[in-house]
């Protein structure tokens, strides 16, 4: 009777290193969208992201200007939570077009997360700005909304600071920051604005004080990432690193658009791309891709 209990126990740990073995590593999808809004309806995102499963992704990444007029209306924030389910897996740098009504709370509402934060996880540390802050013009920043622009900064610096576990630090922004740092092609985002001051102070240069603190957490380790959506109008994504090793990517679509009436500003109708990105949680790898809108429909990236 011995032989057979331990014959059974042998048999069970034999089954289990077998299962240990054959178990594939813990990989997540990140679908990352930028500007996907339909010209032609001041409420809806483009018909084609529409159709999207979106259960097949971990989290839905956006990044801003989701609708043309999202807060005008109580009604389009429910539309999209009926489509990104908005508390539960949606992380969102608000666009301009985002807060064109103001009406923010109907957004945080929604999402259950404030204007800008950071979070943890699976060993990335998320660091979601409000971009509508800055300052992108010549002369001195308005003095208005100090607190907020100068909590955002003490929010980034703490993060930049106190950050040391983590295998990647990702910033989502909606407009293009450290465009002095830009290369091939600088202008890629719909707006390139150098010297962008984050605070109501006029010296307060994102890229002269940003930058450093970002440079520090890369060579300390910890893989920077800066993932942008205004974009799609001149190009349609944006990769770059740094000579430091950070990237820089942009992503955003805009074939909406009616190309007979289409603004000067719009010179790109090449296909729409979206940003997949895919983390493998044990290896602490986050790698990405940029897909033709139509390839999110494909099985590879069903769970």
């Amino acid at each position: 009777m011995i032989y057979r209990i331990l014959y059974i126990i042998l048999y069970a740990l034999l089954l289990v290193g077998s299962a240990c073995q054959m178990a594939e590593p813990e990989v997540k999808t990140y679908l990352f969208l930028g500007h996907p809004y339909d010209w032609n309806y001041p409420n809806r995102i483009d018909y084609r992201l529409e159709q999207v499963d979106y259960t097949q992704f971990d989290q839905i990444w956006l990044g801003g200007d989701v609708c043309s007029a999202t807060t005008q209306e109580a009604e389009t924030v429910t539309y999209l939570d009926s489509l990104f389910s908005l508390s539960e897996k949606v992380h969102w740098t608000l666009g301009n077009h985002d807060l064109k009504y103001e009406q923010v709370e109907r957004i945080t509402n929604a999402t259950q997360k404030p204007e800008f934060y950071a979070t943890w996880q699976d060993g990335i540390c998320l660091l979601v700005l409000n971009t509508n802050y800055y300052w992108w013009y010549d002369g001195p920043p308005p003095q208005e909304n100090c607190a907020a622009k100068e909590g955002q900064w003490q929010l980034l610096q703490t993060v930049c600071d106190t950050i040391s576990e983590a295998s990647h630090l990702v910033v989502l922004h909606h407009h293009g920051v450290l465009n002095e740092l830009k290369r091939a092609p600088s202008n890629a985002f719909n707006i390139n604005a150098t010297n962008i001051r984050m605070t109501c102070d006029s010296l307060s240069d994102f890229t002269n004080w940003v930058y450093p603190l970002l440079q520090q957490v890369q060579e300390h380790g910890t893989q920077v990432i800066l993932i942008g959506g205004d974009i799609g109008m001149v190009a349609k994504k944006y990769e770059y690193q740094t000579p430091e090793g950070i990237w820089l990517l942009g992503s955003g679509i805009n074939n909406t658009v009616n190309k007979a009436y289409a603004p000067d500003y719009v010179t790109n109708f090449e296909a729409d791309e979206v940003l997949v990105l895919t983390h493998d949680v044990e290896q602490q790898r986050l790698e990405w891709d940029f897909l033709l809108l139509e390839e999110v429909f494909l099985p590879k990236y069903k769970r």
